[in-house]
C-alpha cells in the first residue's frame, strides 16, 4: 500500500455532537484534576469537595447520587478526605442512622482556592468566545474546545508544566506524553543535583 486514503464512509468524528460536548468536558476535567493534584487531592476528592461546597450537609447515599459513583466509592472517598482533615462526618438532626459529611475550614479553603483557578479557565473561555457565539451548538463546543486545547492535546510544555506543580501522592490516570515525561525527569535530576 503506497499511500493511505480514507474510506469514503467516513465521517468526522467532530461532526457529532457528542464527541464535540466529551473533547470540551475532557479539556474542562483535565485541567480540574490538575487544579486538584496541585493542591494535593485527586479529581474525585476535588468533585465530592465541589459538592459539599453548596454548603448543605450531606448523607453518603445523597453524596455518592450527587457526585455519579457507588454508595462504596463515596464512602471510600470520604475516608480519605476526613483522613486529610478536608471534611467531617457528623450526626443527621432527625435520624440517628443516617450521618452527614460537611466540609471543615480546610476543606473550604482548599475549594476556594481550586475554584479560582477553575473560574479563571472559564473567564478565559468566555473571553475568547464572546458573549454570544455564533453557530451550531457542535460548532460551539468544538470551538471551546480549540480555545481550552481540547486538554493539552500535543501541547507537551503546557502538560509537563501542569504536571510539575502536582502534589498529590496518588498516581494520576493520565500518563503523560514521552516529551513531558522527559522534562519532568530533567526537572528531577536537575533538582536533586542542587
Amino acid at each position: 500500500m503506497d499511500e493511505i486514503t480514507r474510506d469514503p464512509r467516513g465521517e468526522l468524528a467532530t461532526g457529532r455532537l457528542g464527541y464535540s460536548a466529551y473533547r470540551l468536558a475532557r479539556a474542562f476535567t483535565r485541567f480540574t484534576e490538575n487544579v486538584a493534584l496541585a493542591e494535593g487531592i485527586t479529581l474525585s476528592q476535588f468533585t465530592v469537595i465541589q459538592v459539599l461546597g453548596e454548603g448543605l450537609p450531606l448523607s453518603n447515599a445523597a453524596l455518592a447520587r450527587r457526585t455519579f459513583v457507588s454508595a462504596q466509592a463515596a464512602h471510600t472517598v470520604s475516608n480519605e478526605l476526613i483522613e486529610q482533615g478536608l471534611i467531617v462526618r457528623g450526626d443527621h438532626p432527625h435520624n440517628k442512622r443516617i450521618r452527614l459529611v460537611q466540609l471543615t475550614e480546610e476543606g473550604w479553603a482548599v475549594l476556594a482556592r481550586c475554584t479560582e483557578q477553575l473560574r479563571e479557565q472559564e473567564e478565559r473561555l468566555i473571553s475568547a468566545m464572546g458573549t454570544n457565539p455564533e453557530g451550531t451548538l457542535r460548532e460551539i463546543l468544538q470551538s471551546a474546545a480549540e480555545v481550552l486545547a481540547g486538554g493539552y492535546f500535543d501541547d507537551d510544555e503546557a502538560e509537563a508544566e501542569a504536571i510539575s506543580r502536582r502534589t498529590s501522592s496518588v498516581r494520576p490516570r493520565h500518563i503523560p506524553s514521552r516529551l513531558a515525561a522527559a522534562r519532568l525527569r530533567s526537572a528531577d535530576h536537575n533538582g536533586d543535583a542542587s
